[in-house]
């Protein structure tokens, strides 16, 4: 999604602008420009379709030079992908950044026309800068006309602004879009989140709705848009700046892969004991408060979505509480009703999707008990918001499909199935403990199928869809690996529970379909069989990933993917992996963008 950098400096910020936007490239975008207030107090804007190392080679040829300026990463909503659409758009003497959704711009840009504004691009955004430049005559001072301008907009909007006028001056305001302010040494910063610039200071201050913030190179000043100053408390970020680079792997989303066993690792040597989970992990007192808690509302977008009805499924088997898993974008946007004691429980690898963030500003005024957020980055809007925060600490994931993120968040939720457990009666928790410790040396017979998955993908490559089946928590696994086929090859695929079969996908299956079904040994096995079965009736191209022992007629085509055992509990984990691999694979043979695929976004901050 958009990403906005931004610097007021006592040295030349061009360079610092250009490092800035590569450290959010993991966004997702499609266009890119900067502008800076040259030394001659003039705007110069720099734009592009394309990528920031494209921006940087049309910036190097210009020998462009300032000390105050804005940058942008732009991921289409109104608008192709090009050049005119490209942020910053400007009106005179003014330039802004802008990522989130004005809802009446057209409304305001028919006004604006009527005012003599002409308009070069297809965007939304565009009709900010006129609308700050429209009130320049009519207030006393720039602050009064950008203040002015902000109180007119309806939607989304983190902002970045710069005028001639006041070439030591840039201005940052946000609603509903994440945008932090940089705090440093003689010079101060505006980024879309703290990655970019933690190689210039640790010290932030994170913008909250209808504010607005003035700074020049030495202070900062927040205000309301009634005018009044507010004071913030300044943090320190906790991450680490360092460079984020392949590690010699092919691609982010490889490496990404093959972190997660150590990601597993490290969360089940941190939190879990020798028969249980440690005393409070998810927050102080976090222990009493879940043995209170008699219903669970999940809600989460994508990857974490599915995440979240692994979860369901896993607490309603050894618990009597009952679980919602709702879809973020779903769930702001009609009437819930709360029952006592309801846990809320939002998913977000961010910490910033849109969706995710309006809906937990929701139900902190609908009478949870609690929110619990599950989260990988610490200095998150989501966070903020939370009761009770659990961090994944997966670590950077740079490539827009989700993998670390995905199964950090499933040993994170398995900790708390663990504790709601307890409330039951039944005793379980040292059965899933034991399970979770055997992951580490399980996860390392998974990577071995790697060489297979390969192979595997061959058979892929010149097909145009898919379908996934599971039951019980593997009906999740499913969707998930039919997502990541998607995202990164560009094949149609779908997840089904494998019993929907013949309600309908079943009239999809010929000789060109492959079908793969996610087979843990449990009692769901023969179910699933007995699905597939319907399929190599209809010449399907089955693959069984099972762990269970299978025979087959001669003849029977059927590829089967020997799994290693794993308990029940830990199936999700150990399953999903092959999964990423085969959708990584086939991506390379098809030669897609893997890290960044077409039309996507890493961290989806509007709606």
């Amino acid at each position: 999604m958009c990403g906005i950098f931004g610097v007021v400096s006592s040295n030349a910020v061009t360079g610092t602008l250009l490092s800035g936007l590569q450290k959010l490239e993991y966004r997702g975008y499609d266009s890119a420009g900067l502008s800076v207030i040259t030394n001659n107090n003039v705007i110069k804007r720099i734009r592009c379709s394309g990528k920031v190392s494209d921006l940087r080679s049309l910036v190097k040829k210009s020998n462009l030079t300032g000390r105050c300026g804005i940058a942008h990463t732009r991921w289409a909503t109104h608008g192709v992908p090009s050049t005119k659409n490209s942020h910053p758009h400007s009106s005179g003497i003014i330039s802004i950044v802008h990522n989130g959704i004005i809802e009446n711009y057209d409304e305001l840009k028919s006004k604006l026309k009527k005012q003599r504004y002409k308009f070069l691009s297809d965007t939304d955004s565009e009709v900010i800068a006129h609308l700050i430049h429209s009130f320049l005559s009519k207030k006393k001072t720039y602050f009064d006309a950008v203040v002015a301008a902000l109180k007119t907009l309806k939607g989304s909007y983190a902002l970045g602004i710069l005028n001639e006028k006041n070439p030591d001056t840039l201005i940052a305001a946000s609603h509903g879009s994440p945008l932090l302010l940089g705090i440093s040494r003689n010079e101060n910063f505006i980024s879309s989140d703290v990655n970019a610039v933690l190689s210039k200071t640790k010290k932030y201050i994170s913008m909250d709705d209808s504010e607005i913030a003035v700074l020049n190179k030495s202070e900062v000043n927040i205000f309301g848009l009634n005018g009044r100053k507010i004071k913030k408390p300044v943090s320190t970020s906790i991450q680490k700046g360092n460079s984020i680079n392949k590690a010699g792997y092919n691609h982010y989303m490889q490496k990404e892969i093959y972190e997660q066993k150590n990601i597993i690792k490290n969360t089940i040597n941190d939190k879990v004991g020798s028969t249980r989970i440690l005393p409070n992990v998810f927050g102080p007192q976090s222990d009493s408060m879940l043995k209170s808690i008699k219903h669970i509302h999940f809600v989460a977008c994508g990857t974490s979505f599915n995440a979240a009805l692994v979860a369901k499924n896993w607490i309603e088997e050894v618990s009597n509480i009952s679980c919602v898993a709702e879809i973020a974008s779903e769930f702001r946007h009609r009437k819930v009703n709360v029952l006592k004691d309801t846990l809320y429980v939002a998913i977000s690898q961010s910490g910033e999707t849109a969706d995710t963030i309006y809906s937990t500003k929701k139900a902190a005024a609908l009478g949870y008990k609690k929110i619990l957020s599950i989260c990988n980055v610490p200095e998150s809007s989501l966070t903020r918001l939370s009761d009770y925060t659990f961090l994944t600490h997966a670590g950077p994931e740079i490539s827009v499909a989700s993998t670390k993120a995905f199964t950090s968040q499933l040993i994170s939720l398995l900790l708390l199935v663990c504790i709601l457990s307890r409330s039951s009666g039944k005793k379980i928790e040292p059965t899933i403990v034991k399970q979770m410790k055997t992951l580490p040396k399980i996860l390392t017979k998974v990577f071995s199928l790697e060489k297979e998955m390969q192979q595997i993908a061959k058979h892929f490559t010149n097909k145009h869809h898919t379908l996934f089946l599971g039951r019980g928590a593997s009906y999740p696994i499913a969707l998930e690996a039919a997502l990541k086929l998607k995202e990164i090859s560009y094949i149609h695929a779908e997840g089904y529970a494998a019993g929907e079969l013949k309600h309908g996908p079943l009239a999809l299956v010929d000789k060109d379909m492959p079908v793969i079904g996610l087979m843990p040994e449990n009692n769901l096995v023969d179910q699933v069989l007995s699905n597939l079965a319907e399929v190599k009736a209809r010449q399907g191209l089955v693959y069984i990933f099972t762990n269970k022992k299978l025979k087959f007629k001669r003849g029977d085509k059927t590829h089967l993917v020997s799994m290693p055992s794993c308990g029940h509990f830990i199936a999700p984990l150990v399953y999903v992996i092959p999964m990423q691999l085969l959708a990584y694979h086939v991506a390379v043979k098809k030669k897609t963008n893997i890290d960044q695929p077409r039309n996507l976004a890493k961290s989806v901050t509007v709606e």
